[in-house]
């Protein structure tokens, strides 16, 4: 039998074939160092990571939500760490000063966990962050013979953008090390903000239609496509991401449910078939989006619904404050616009008033409602806050309503929390407060000169006719 062995020469190399060959490689140790048990199996984070200490630029806050212990856990082992962590030469309880801190500038919903050393995050883009501080498995020495504590913070993303994720983990990373900013940080935000300005004559039929796919979607079954629907209408009515022509559209569909015939001859005819008003309301007052908008029902609906129900409800509810504000904010700088021709009432208190004969239910008790909820909702009390600011520079009205609801206790027990934990939340709590505080006199007089010079414009655009 012949061998079928196409190299019987063992000193010439092997003819080369396409086919994978395996290679034996042997582990090279770059760290001439012994290592401990547990440091041996960590995998640590690339090298961009480990950026060294800088010099502290902001000083220690005089008050924290976050106070772990001393003695930290250290990194388990064969526990790779992530790429978004940092080595910082400081004590535990110094960094979660700052990151609590950081949290309360960045009005970043925080849950701590003192004995673990844990903090769960959830910003208001809907992005969950879990931070981790760990203890260093070795420490170095100083110049002076002196152990350097490190403290290693890890952040980690759970849900939501990975962009928006990377950088709010850079902000609380540099907090962490004492060197950021949040004057730096809204300045870098400003500069995402364009007016964007009219380019095309079909900007009208283009809105219809952004706003036709919108309402489609919150129709669907679906709960991801409500969540598309939702977050459509939130860019549709924010004037900062879309033109003013569009925002305003899509303000007065969500406020009255049509659209004046000055702007579009197919508005009120296609708006009666979108039910987005009814959509934004039944969010907005019972926390759900049902098939047939039952809005006679208490609502033991949204308690019965667990797991996923429940977190989608939740993130469709604040997602319908957010299109209410925005559309409330447009509402407040383009007052005289929207205001319906065959009444003379503001248009405030005509969206109150047909807000409550569709549900059933006021409107500004449910906003106070959210706004009471601060503690544990803290983002859609900022939202609700942002609500009800509107609607009192709106309607005198509905300032007065509010006051026979007890606003002004819900609103002091919110302002409260947004101070220790929200700085949007206090900055619009504060608004809301100057509001109520204001006596009616005051309103009356601006009013009437707000009025005296409608009529002088009136009178000058007849003269120029």
């Amino acid at each position: 039998m012949k061998s079928t062995n196409p190299n019987p020469d063992p000193s010439k190399p092997p003819p080369t074939t396409d086919s994978p060959r395996a290679r034996s490689v042997t582990p090279i140790l770059l760290d001439s160092e012994p290592r401990s048990r547990s440091s041996s199996a960590v995998m640590k984070p690339a090298s961009i990571a480990k950026r060294p200490s800088a010099e502290l630029k902001s000083p220690l806050p005089t008050f924290t939500n976050w106070n772990v212990s001393s003695e930290l856990r250290e990194v388990p082992s064969f526990y790779p760490l992530e790429k978004s962590s940092r080595f910082i030469e400081d004590t535990p309880s110094n960094i979660a000063s700052r990151i609590s801190d950081a949290c309360r500038l960045m009005s970043v919903q925080a849950t701590f966990d003192d004995d673990l050393g844990t903090a769960n995050l959830i910003t208001d883009d809907h992005v969950e962050i879990h931070l981790t501080l760990w203890k260093a498995s070795r420490t170095e020495e100083s110049d002076s013979g002196e152990e350097k504590v490190q403290t290693i913070v890890e952040a980690q993303r759970r849900k939501g953008c990975a962009v928006v994720f990377h950088r709010y983990c850079r902000n609380l990373l540099d907090a962490a090390q004492g060197c950021f900013d949040p004057k730096e940080e809204e300045i870098r935000n400003s500069c995402h903000r364009v007016e964007l300005q009219k380019k095309d004559n079909n900007e009208g039929e283009n809105s219809l239609l952004a706003i036709e796919i919108a309402a489609s979607l919150i129709r669907k079954d679906r709960m991801d496509a409500r969540r598309l629907g939702m977050e459509s209408l939130c860019l549709l009515t924010d004037p900062t991401k879309t033109p003013m022509e569009t925002a305003l559209l899509a303000s007065q569909i969500v406020l009255f449910g049509s659209a004046q015939d000055d702007m579009s001859q197919e508005a009120d005819y296609i708006s009666d078939e979108l039910g987005i008003r009814e959509a934004v309301l039944s969010l907005v007052q019972f926390g759900r989006l049902g098939d047939y908008c039952d809005y006679e029902s208490d609502g033991e609906e949204e308690d019965n619904a667990t797991g996923v129900e429940a977190e989608f409800n939740d993130v469709l509810h604040n997602l319908a404050l957010a299109v209410l504000a925005n559309a409330l904010e447009v509402l407040e700088t383009h007052g005289g616009s929207m205001a319906r021709s065959e009444t003379s009432k503001p248009p405030a208190n005509t969206f109150l008033e047909e807000s409550k004969e569709i549900s059933k239910r006021e409107l500004l008790s449910s906003l106070l409602n959210v706004l009471g909820k601060a503690e544990s909702k803290p983002h859609d009390a900022c939202l609700s806050a942002q609500c009800l600011r509107s609607l009192f520079q709106a309607s005198k009205e509905a300032k007065r309503r509010a006051r026979d609801l007890n606003a002004k206790q819900i609103v002091m027990t919110a302002l409260d929390v947004g101070r220790r934990t929200h700085v949007k939340l206090e900055n619009e709590t504060e608004n809301i407060m100057r509001e109520l505080e204001r006596p009616d006199e005051e309103e009356e007089d601006e009013d009437e000169v707000e009025g005296d010079q409608d009529s002088e414009r009136y009178d000058d655009s007849e003269d120029d006719n």
